[in-house]
C-alpha cells in the first residue's frame, strides 16, 4: 500500500485500523522486534486518538522503517504532540511536513 497524506483513503485508513495495522503497512509486513518494542512503548499513554497515533506512526516510520533507531524517540514524539494537544487529522499531517530529526533533536 502506498500511503499519501493528500488521499481520503488515508484519513479512512487511518479512522479504521489499529496501531499495529498501521505498523505492519508502514513496515510492508516486516515488522521487527524493534517496531513491536516501540509501539509497545506507547500501549499506556491515551492522550492522542487513534487515528493521530496512525499519522504518527506513518510520520516515524516513513523516516525510519528498516532503519535501526532509539526506540523511545517514538514516545518522545508522541508525547511531544500530546503536549502541542493534537487531536485532529490536519493537524498531525501538518506536523508531518517538519523534519522529523530536527523535531526529535529539539525534544531530546
Amino acid at each position: 500500500m502506498i500511503i499519501d497524506l493528500n488521499k481520503n483513503e488515508f484519513n479512512e485508513f487511518c479512522q479504521k485500523a489499529t496501531p499495529e495495522e498501521m505498523l505492519s503497512v508502514l513496515t510492508n509486513g516486516n515488522t521487527r522486534g524493534l517496531d513491536f518494542l516501540a509501539l509497545r512503548s506507547l500501549s499506556n499513554r491515551r492522550q492522542l486518538p487513534s487515528n493521530i497515533v496512525n499519522v504518527l506512526l506513518f510520520y516515524f516510520f516513513k523516516e525510519f522503517a528498516n532503519k535501526v533507531y532509539d526506540r523511545n524517540d517514538l514516545a518522545r514524539l508522541y508525547d511531544h504532540w500530546a503536549g502541542m494537544r493534537i487531536r485532529n487529522f490536519q493537524q498531525a499531517k501538518e506536523l508531518t511536513q517538519k523534519d522529523i530529526h530536527e523535531v526529535l533533536k529539539k525534544i531530546k
